[in-house]
C-alpha cells in the first residue's frame, strides 16, 4: 500500500515541519519513500530529516539529504530508502522566494 501526504505547505520563513509517519512506523518492508519539493524563486536550504525513535526528541533527528537552492522554481525530487519511523522537512537559510509544498509518498 502506498499513500501520499503533504509534509509542508507555503513556507516563506525558516521552519521545521511536523513529524510524518514513515515506513518503519507502519512496518512496511521496502523502506521506499519519495519526496517532491515545489518552490517559487526560492533561495535557501531544504532538508529532509529522519529518525528511528518512536518518541523522538530533537537530538534523534538526522539529515538524509539537503537541497541548497538559488532562485529555484523547479520541482526537486529524491527517493529515500530506509525503514525510518518518522520523516520531516526543514527549511533554513531562506533569502528569497517560497517553498510552496513538500510531498511525501510512502
Amino acid at each position: 500500500m502506498s499513500s501520499s501526504v503533504v509534509m509542508m505547505t507555503t513556507v516563506s520563513a525558516d521552519t521545521t515541519g511536523d513529524k510524518i509517519q514513515a515506513d518503519g512506523y507502519y512496518g512496511y518492508a521496502d523502506g521506499l519513500h519519495t519526496v517532491a519539493i515545489y518552490t517559487t524563486a526560492y533561495s535557501g536550504l531544504v532538508s529532509i530529516q529522519a529518525t528511528l525513535a518512536n518518541t523522538p526528541v530533537e537530538a534523534d533527528w538526522f539529515d538524509l539529504f539537503e537541497f541548497n537552492l538559488t532562485a529555484d522554481t523547479n520541482v526537486r525530487g529524491s527517493t529515500i530508502t530506509g525503514n525510518y519511523v518518522y520523516l520531516r522537512a526543514k527549511v533554513t537559510n531562506r533569502v528569497a522566494g517560497s517553498v510552496d509544498k513538500i510531498l511525501l509518498k510512502i
